[in-house]
């Protein structure tokens, strides 16, 4: 299902079946994908996006959202209103990504979290785990990025501690 002044760039793949697969002894068996993809109003899908349909449910798409490049939305994730995704982000099934949240180049979701409304993740984080809305978050597990950055400057020391500890 796709809304009013949608954009698709060349090369984007809308509808695909979903990554999802039981194992057995003889292997894998895939599951069949039943749901849709429902991308609302005032959406622009960049080229080479692949997004797909639910399994048992829909993939939304919400109104405004932007996805740029070389982006892909597992199945059954939910995305609200107004969201941007940069380049190379990768959202695991069955995510839900509330409205006004940005996720920077080459954010990673794993499946079933949720990330709150208003939420910025920054570029290359890792989101292993459901965020709170509202706060700024960086790194891989993602953190909120205060607390990040003070770790990596932290580590920065460790060096020099070690250094003077072992004399």
């Amino acid at each position: 299902v796709i809304g009013e002044h949608v954009t698709i760039q060349a090369g984007a793949i809308i509808g695909t079946d979903a990554f999802y697969y039981q194992r057995r002894e003889e292997g894998y068996a895939k599951w069949r994908s039943g749901g849709r993809v429902v991308i609302e109003d005032r959406v622009e899908i960049g080229a080479g996006c692949t997004i797909n349909k639910g399994v048992s449910g829909d993939t939304i798409i919400g109104e405004g959202s932007k996805l740029d490049c070389q982006v892909h939305i597992g199945h059954g994730v939910v995305i609200g209103k107004n969201c941007l995704l940069a380049g190379q982000v990768g959202v695991g099934g069955k995510t839900v990504i509330e409205d006004n949240v940005v996720l920077y180049g080459q954010v990673g979701v794993i499946q079933r979290v949720r990330i709150g409304r208003d939420a910025v993740v920054l570029a290359g984080a890792g989101v292993s785990k459901s965020l709170e809305g509202g706060k700024v978050y960086f790194g891989a597990p993602a953190s909120e990025a205060p607390t990040k950055y003070r770790e990596i400057a932290a580590l920065r020391h460790l060096p020099e501690f070690f250094k003077n500890y072992y004399r």
